[in-house]
């Protein structure tokens, strides 16, 4: 046991901690399985909002001959957020929705990269069943309908209850399988590159809105003397948003994932130019080592990088605003605020091919009714949501946000329209207060005309399956750490892909260089 214990330690050791170099003792298609089972903690027990006693004196002991006990109805809720604020909201929506229609509502708030797992658990295994609700990403939607984990009927009965021209078309679009919604959009946000403006601005840099523009500004910006990175994103391999930055490169530069006759499109010449511009900014201009979530944040608060791309919450913490994660470069402890008073904003980006144009990438939330709900509670719940609980849940962390139900029947742009003015924290400022109108315009137009692998091609069920393997996370990290050139890289991807698709016929076939 000993020694199963330690080998273990050292492979995730070994997956944590060292650098781009080709020295890992297994890739991380190995290693990445191993780390998921370790280190993800249990699952927190479930909050559960207690039902109230049925008289004053308590539930009698001994009940008349002929007496039924009646127990209200219960409600399951899945949420993939587990942050403290998140919880202290969420009780106070069930509490609510109790008080409102006598149904118990049991809350489980589960770290985002658990709840693929513990839903196909649920699928698979007799000791777990299906919770009734699912707060999830988009990303899942239509695998998890295809599998028949979502209920498309009940996600309709919800949606016409609400009134689909009340919801971002767009958004509604994507959710779509076989013409009805697997799910009902909530809210999301774009992915930002962050720069430092005074820096471009002091060497004559251009804005990063292309490829052309960013190699350059990382290539400038990079000083390994001084441990200032050109260029920092996650490249972890058990992390989905070292995924959604490449995804979201790639479709700058045209390349798709798959086309509407379902082939795979990766050895494709524009994934080939986009493949090798992510390993050329990486490799020369980031980093020593395998980059997180946080190792990229904490560069950039830290002034150790003129360039990142992340989610909008970095804008929260730039401006001081978040006292966990404050700013630490040299000039922040005379100006809190000082890399808010120097940064600039992009929400898109353009690569280099004959294909290539300016896009935006967004992560969106849904709520999603399962199979396994009685359809008239789900419902209920899900109106609640949309309408009384709305406001307050988007007012947990709203920078991260943007409604994609924009209004009711009665306002159409009521939710809309106070997105960019609600309070970052409470009592503090708005994205609006400190960033102007402008960037509330851009982040919630680059939102709307987000694009995403696979939807459009109605192939949402393989974006599903990808997400949830991790199969790009893993294969450009192999690449970062040696195991691969970019030409073997594309080939490695593509052979995944098309072993997730049943009777896949292939007339292509990928270099082994």
């Amino acid at each position: 046991m000993k020694d199963r214990l330690t080998g273990l330690l050292l492979g995730l050791l070994l997956l944590l901690g060292v650098g781009c170099q080709g020295d890992l003792l297994m890739p991380p298609r190995v290693l990445t399985p191993v780390a998921q089972t370790a280190v993800s903690p249990t699952p927190p027990p479930p909050l559960i909002i207690p039902a109230p006693t049925p008289t004053p004196g308590g539930i009698p002991t001994a009940e008349p001959e002929g007496f039924e006990a009646v127990l209200p109805p219960t409600l399951r809720v899945w949420v993939n957020e587990n942050s403290p604020a998140h919880a202290i909201t969420l009780r106070q929506i069930a509490a609510s929705f109790q008080e409102e229609t006598g149904v118990l509502v049991e809350l489980r708030l589960i770290a985002p990269d658990l709840l693929p797992r513990l839903v196909e658990t649920a699928v698979l295994s007799p000791a777990l069943s299906l919770p009734d609700i699912i707060i999830h990403p988009l990303d899942y939607a239509i695998h998890w309908a295809t599998q028949g984990v979502l209920s498309p009927a009940a996600a309709a009965a919800a949606l016409n209850t609400l009134d689909p021209a009340t919801f971002n078309t767009n958004a509604l679009a994507l959710v779509q399988v076989n013409g009805r919604p697997a799910t009902l959009p909530s809210d999301g946000a774009p992915q930002i590159i962050l720069y430092r403006q005074d820096w471009f601005e002091a060497r004559g840099l251009q804005p990063p809105a292309t490829y052309q523009a960013m190699l350059r500004a990382a290539e400038t910006l990079y000083n390994r003397e001084a441990f200032v990175a050109g260029f920092v994103v996650p490249t972890e391999s058990n992390l989905v948003s070292t995924h959604r930055i490449f995804e979201h490169l790639a479709l700058a530069n045209g390349c798709e994932l798959i086309d509407t006759d379902g082939r795979v499109r990766l050895l494709d010449p524009a994934c080939r130019q986009a493949l090798d511009f992510y390993y050329t900014i990486i490799h020369n201009y980031s980093p020593i080592g395998v980059q997180t979530n946080t190792s990229t944040r904490n560069a950039y608060l830290a002034g150790r990088t003129g360039l990142v791309m992340s989610s909008p919450e970095l804008l929260l913490q730039i401006a001081g605003l978040d006292p966990s994660n404050p700013p630490t470069c040299n000039e922040c402890a005379a100006t809190p605020d000082f890399l808010r008073q120097n940064s600039a904003i992009l929400t898109s980006v353009r690569g280099s091919s004959a294909q290539a144009a300016s896009v935006s990438f967004a992560t969106m939330t849904a709520l999603g009714i399962t199979t396994a709900a009685d359809q008239e509670t789900a419902v209920a719940f899900a109106e609640y949501w949309f309408n009384n609980a709305y406001p307050l849940w988007l007012s947990v962390e709203p920078e991260s946000k943007i409604p994609l139900r924009w209004g009711d029947r009665t306002d159409p742009n009521r939710y809309i329209a106070a997105w960019g003015t609600t309070p970052l924290i409470p009592s503090g400022p708005s994205l609006q207060d400190l960033y102007g109108r402008e960037t509330v315009n851009a982040l919630q137009e680059a939102l709307i005309n987000a694009q995403r692998w696979g939807f459009s091609q109605n192939q949402g069920d393989l974006v599903g399956q990808l997400y949830k393997s991790l199969t790009f996370s893993v294969v450009l990290q192999e690449m970062l750490s040696g195991y691969f050139n970019t030409e073997k890289t594309l080939a490695e991807a593509y052979r995944r892909v098309v072993d997730l698709i049943p009777g896949y016929l292939s007339t292509e076939e990928p270099s082994n260089q």
